[in-house]
This record gives C-alpha cells, structure tokens and sequence, in this order.
C-alpha cells in the first residue's frame, strides 16, 4: 500500500506538472501570436496613415519624424517584445512573461484594430450606410481590424488572470539580459514620442506653403519712342501698404527702367521702356493653416482701383502712346487647393476677350478678371 502511494504522487506531480507547461506553452504561443499580428497591423495602419498625410493638401508639422519614429518603433517593439517571450518561455512553469510587457502587446492588437474598425462603424452606425462592407476591397480591411481586436481582447484576458513573474529564490530566478530590457523600454519610448508628435500634427491640422507672383509684360507697339506706363501695384490690405512681393520685381525680358511712384490715382509702378519687356516677382509667404490661409488669399488687392464689382475690379492704367498693349496677372496660393488669379482682359475687333489689353494715349480703365481654382 505504502509503495502504491510512493508511486502515484510523483505521477500525480508530473501530469500536474504537464498540464501546467501545456497552459504555459499555450498563452505564450497565444501572446507570440498576437505580438506578430499587431505589429503587422500597427506597421500597416502607420504607414497607411503616412501615406495620406503625405499626399494631403498642405504639410502636417514634423513629417519626416513622425516618418522616422513611427514605424521604427513598431518594428523595435515587436522585436523586443518576441525576445522576451522566447526568453521567458525558458523559466519556470509559473512565468509566462512580464504584465507590462503583455499588457503593451495587447494594445498593439487593439489600436489598430480599432482604427481600422470605426472607419466602418461610424458611417454605419451614423448613416446607416453598410455598402462599403459588401465591397471586397473594404471588407478586406474590416476583417484584419476586427481579428485584431480578437486577438488583443483575448491576449489582455489572459494576461490579466495569469500571476506576474514570481521572485524564485537563488539559480532558479531567471533574469533576461540587460540589453534586452533596455531596447524594450527604449523602444517604448521612441514609438510613444512618435504617436504624441503624430496626435499633436494631426490636432493643429494641415499647413499650406502660401505663395504670391505679380507679372507685367508690355509691348509698346509701333512706336520707336519710349514709352512711359503708370500700373497698378498689389497692396496688402492688412497692413495697408504695397505688397512686399514687389520687393522681388526684376525685368525678366527685354529692358526697362521702373520704380514705385504716387500718382493722383494712387500708388502705381512706372515702367519707361522702348520695345516689348517683362517684369516679374514671387515670393513665399510662410506656412498657413485652413483658416489663417483663406484670410491671406483674400488680404491682397490692387492700388488705383476705379471701381469694384461682386467678382471684377477696373483699375486706372496710363499709357504715353496709344499702340501699346498690356498683360497683367497677380496670383495667389495657398497651398491648400486654392488658387486665386487677377488678369487684365480687354478686347478688340476681331477678339472680344483678349488677355492682351489694348491701352489708349493717357490714362483709361482696365477691368481684371478674378478667378478662383480648386486643384487636388
């Protein structure tokens, strides 16, 4: 009886001892599992999301960070995490892998499931609109978000009901290598930093590279004489002075002569020149949000306004011969899909609508066009 007993309690203690290692064996594989699949996911969702931001109209702040941080520390992550699940599958029957470490993995299955998910919920939910689930290219997506969010609920279940890793006395505590601890948590902290730099762009919300160029081409005609032109000049009606991009004119073409001059129709640039020229300027304006964009298109005008219509402004021109021609063009972006144009138009016999304007002896009105161009 006595030997009986002797040899069932150590087949008791080994088939508890199995059924411990197949539970062990079972959550690790569950968690490696999970591990690999979220970083997958998060990598793809990343990069999805870099994808538009970069593609969007304007330029979200720290760009190439959030380029840099984002998917190194998924990548980092992932790894670190694997390591440490291998390392402790090697411990004891007890120690499956650190809360922290678990819980972090979790996450990375949730988020991005998450996203990926609501992109689909919420019109349906808010619109009842369920036809983008029936379309393959949609449902595809739906379906990877949703194993995610499987995968990281049962991963945090698990987890949470399993013990934390316990202190085991003397050889048979089992610590992994420094560098592996310190590459877990560095890597933590470099994809932490990204997704708060990420959230803070996002948050603040696009900026758009504004842009201004003012061009005057002439051509004096027939006449052999010089000819003296008085144009209008943009004015920056926030500060109520000529528009620095006329700090950048220069003659791109032909010869000319020309300064910024009063006249009784208010401040004009005077051009003094004997055949056909061109002058020309740009100028960046700085970065622009929505609003602060949409502001600056529509602060700019002209100086010597005759008359202002709802959409076509006539401004006072002055020519000295009456054989000359002018083209006038002033534009704006902002770098958010808005293109904003003034161009002289004016007509002639055989051209009712002509963008060379035929100018008269003296002083006379020139009407300019203004168009605004939405471009993807």
């Amino acid at each position: 009886m006595a030997n009986h007993f002797i040899h069932t309690v150590p087949r008791l203690l080994s088939s508890e001892r199995k059924q411990k290692m197949w539970s062990k064996k079972t959550l690790l594989t569950l968690l490696k599992a999970s591990n690999i699949y979220g970083g997958l996911l998060s990598l793809i969702t990343v990069t999805t999301y870099l994808l538009l931001v970069f593609s969007f109209p304007g330029t979200f702040s720290y760009l190439p960070i959030q380029a840099i941080l984002l998917p190194f520390g998924i990548i980092s992550v992932t790894v670190f995490s694997y390591l440490h699940l291998s390392y402790y599958g090697k411990a004891s029957d007890g120690v499956v892998c650190p809360m922290s470490i678990g819980v972090f993995i979790s996450l990375m299955c949730l988020s991005p499931g998450l996203i990926i998910t609501a992109q689909f919920t919420i019109p349906v939910l808010r619109y009842g609109d369920i036809l983008a689930l029936r379309e393959p290219l949609f449902c595809i997506p739906f379906i990877l978000g949703t194993i995610g969010i499987v995968l990281g609920a049962i991963s945090m279940f698990a987890i949470l009901r399993i013990n934390r890793i316990r202190k085991l006395p003397g050889e048979l505590r089992l610590k992994p290598e420094m560098w592996k601890t310190k590459g877990w948590w560095l890597s933590i902290a470099i994809l932490t930093l990204g997704v708060i730099i990420a959230g803070a762009s996002v948050m603040s919300g696009p900026e758009g590279k504004t842009e201004v160029a003012y061009e005057v081409r002439l051509d004096t005609g027939t006449s052999e004489e010089e000819t003296t032109f008085f144009l209008p000049v943009p004015i920056d009606e926030s500060i109520g002075e000529v528009a620095d991009v006329m700090n950048e004119l220069n003659v791109v073409d032909g010869t000319a002569d020309w300064e910024i001059v009063d006249t009784a129709h208010g401040t004009a640039l005077e051009v003094r020149t004997k055949a056909k020229c061109v002058l020309s300027s740009e100028k960046e304006c700085g970065y622009k949000g929505w609003a602060e964009g949409e502001e600056w298109l529509y602060s700019y005008n002209f100086s010597m306004l005759q008359r202002i219509n709802r959409t076509d402004p006539e401004v006072w021109v002055f020519a000295t011969t009456a054989d000359a021609t002018l083209r006038m063009r002033l534009s704006l972006d902002d770098g958010m899909n808005n293109h904003l144009r003034y161009i002289s138009v004016g007509s002639t016999p055989t051209d009712p609508d002509t963008y060379e304007v035929p100018l008269n002896e003296g002083w006379q009105t020139v009407k300019l066009a203004r168009s605004l161009l939405c471009y993807d």
